[in-house]
């Protein structure tokens, strides 16, 4: 879209009017799709289509972004993937996602791959660290930031991390109380992630009482459900290290040590490495919009079945 480059280019100039609409993000050629809600509607795909049917006003061609594409519903991946198999000419489409195997195959094998090196948890944490971030919230925000600094800062906020450890505290004690605690955990949690996303939440609040108080009935949404995911799995891992060798001290979850160890003593990397893929699993099949609360309690309650013991112990 560059108009102070030569055309073919890899590179731009950063100055011409062209670039400088992109910059303000109201460039006439470029479309941009991102989630309304939980997904991307079928609506939106036909919307911004349609605006590339029309020849380039400013650039040499036309774009169309689409951020967290696997978040495309199927109907509008697919109308989506009808415009990728006879594209008009001059057009640039940019599908951005982190999770690349929950976009449709037949998508996929009609994009080129381009990967984005990211920061290494170890980067993260330090720079979180240099922003005055404890050690503890950086690694723990880090190990959950997918290599975004952009989102390790948003997880350093000290309501985020309250949540995180709800979750994690939650996640190494499977196994070891009633399964029906898996509901009274995931009503508690949608009304924690809800007084967070509202900006509610006071450092040093360790109880679940005043989320509960102030939304009695906060459903688990797909956001929420997926976040939980991540956190449940980044936990677990951290006990599969554990049981490999590696020292606690050296982890992000550092905090849990003892319940981590306490994890690793009950069960065998087997079990533990089964609900982590059971996490994928829900993961995958989110694609089909389930119900997020008893999805969730679906996988806690078969999780806290596998962990309650080592293979032949009573």
């Amino acid at each position: 879209m560059c108009l102070g480059t030569e055309a073919g280019d890899q590179d731009s100039c950063g100055r011409c009017r062209s670039c400088a609409a992109v910059q303000r993000g109201d460039h006439p050629d470029l479309a941009r799709l991102s989630k309304d809600g939980a997904t991307i509607r079928i609506d939106q795909v036909r919307d911004a289509l349609g605006r590339l049917r029309f020849d380039p006003v400013v650039g040499r061609v036309k774009g169309l972004i689409v951020e967290s594409a696997e978040l495309l519903r199927e109907e509008a991946a697919n109308a989506l993937l009808k415009t990728l198999e006879e594209p008009p000419s001059n057009t640039v489409f940019v599908l951005v996602t982190s999770k690349p195997q929950l976009l449709l195959e037949t998508i996929r094998s009609r994009c080129q791959v381009l990967r984005f090196a990211e920061l290494s948890p170890t980067d993260i944490a330090d720079l979180l660290v240099a922003d005055g971030k404890t050690p503890h919230d950086a690694r723990t925000a880090a190990a959950l930031a997918q290599g975004s600094m952009v989102l390790a800062r948003s997880l350093c906020d000290p309501a985020k991390i309250q949540v995180i450890d709800f979750v994690a505290i939650f996640a190494l004690a499977l196994g070891e109380g009633p399964s029906s605690d898996s509901a009274a955990f995931i009503e508690q949690l949608g009304a924690r992630l809800a007084e967070t996303a509202a900006g509610g939440g006071s450092e040093g609040d360790e109880s679940p009482e005043p989320a509960a108080r102030s939304s009695a009935r906060a459903d688990l949404t797909r956001d929420g459900l997926q976040w939980t995911l991540d956190v449940i799995r980044a936990v677990l891992r951290d006990a599969v290290l554990v049981a490999g060798g590696i020292e606690v001290q050296t982890l992000p979850h550092v905090r849990h040590a003892a319940a981590i160890s306490a994890l690793v003593q009950r069960a065998d990397v087997g079990q533990i490495m089964a609900v982590i893929d059971a996490c994928q699993r829900l993961e995958e099949r989110m694609v089909l919009n389930p119900n997020a609360r008893l999805a969730l309690q679906a996988l806690l309650l078969d999780a806290g079945q596998r962990l309650r013991g080592r293979p032949g112990e009573s």
